[in-house]
């Protein structure tokens, strides 16, 4: 399985947009890792989680041929993860499209499709998949499992997802505060050999568990997921999805985190399982 960060900040990007406050001056300074956009991954050149404002901006900096995407898993309905409007261009008159793409997400996420379409008025040559947290489908060569994030606004179900392929598996988990129970008890049915975890609150809120995580609470559901056996030995536990608001630049993450064996994720980051 091969996984690339697309995006690595949360909502506003980072340097955050018209903001003036010294960290996005120093990260428009320096460059780099520094410069975040918002929070996507492309999985097996077939499969995208999340599809946000900068899609455009990712497929050209990173060499993606949208046409051969098949599969875009949907975590929550939050403009920074979902810009529909960006699926109008699959229509006749704006794309020359023969193959197929399903669109997975949960219901909150589906509604702001259908308004788009109705808006619209054109096809955008797509299936619809409901996930709800528990469902398990097969897309493509990747078997999928949404758990249910903390995250998002009364009535919607937030996802985070379990992705596994030929025995190796992957826990995407951006856009969440600390789990609630039914996930930790899903959790334990998966032998773990990569963790995405978030961390947008950084030094600012290090404790923080409610929508987000902050530092200590990062290092601390690792330390969770460790302690009930669901990373296998050696696992790769990443920290993604940043905001400019936690006041910490990508190398003094980096020298944070690495006591703790964490990676800190970062735009066009690639590994493999």
């Amino acid at each position: 399985m091969r996984v690339m960060i697309l995006g690595s900040a949360a909502a506003e990007g980072w340097p955050a947009l018209f903001c003036e406050c010294e960290v996005c001056a120093e990260a428009r300074r320096r460059g780099g890792p520094n410069q975040r956009r918002r929070t996507a991954y492309w999985i097996n050149r077939d499969t995208l989680v999340d599809f946000g404002p900068d899609i455009h901006w990712q497929t050209a900096q990173f060499g993606i041929d949208l046409a051969a995407v098949g599969h875009i898993f949907l975590t929550h309905s939050h403009t920074d993860h979902f810009s529909p409007v960006e699926l109008r261009w699959r229509a006749r008159g704006f794309s020359a499209v023969t193959r197929s793409l399903t669109l997975y997400a949960n219901a909150r996420a589906l509604d702001r499709l259908r308004d788009e379409r109705a808006r619209f008025g054109g096809d955008m040559s797509l299936t619809e998949e409901l996930m709800t947290p528990g469902r398990c489908v097969t897309a493509g060569r990747l078997r999928v499992t949404a758990l249910l994030a903390d995250h998002a606004d009364p009535g919607e179900q937030p996802l985070n997802y379990v992705i596994e392929e030929d025995g190796r598996s992957l826990l995407i988990a951006n856009d969440t505060g600390w789990w609630p129970d039914e996930s930790w008890a899903a959790i334990r049915a998966f032998r773990l050999d990569a963790a995405i975890l978030e961390c947008t609150y950084l030094h600012s809120q290090p404790e923080a568990r409610s929508k987000h995580l902050g530092f200590a609470a990062t290092v601390a559901m690792r330390d969770r997921l460790s302690e009930i056996g669901v990373l296998r030995p050696g696992a790769a536990v990443v920290a993604n999805h940043f905001s400019h608001n936690g006041r910490t630049l990508h190398e003094e993450l980096c020298d944070a985190f690495r006591p703790h064996g964490i990676a800190v994720g970062h735009d066009g980051m690639v590994f493999e399982l």
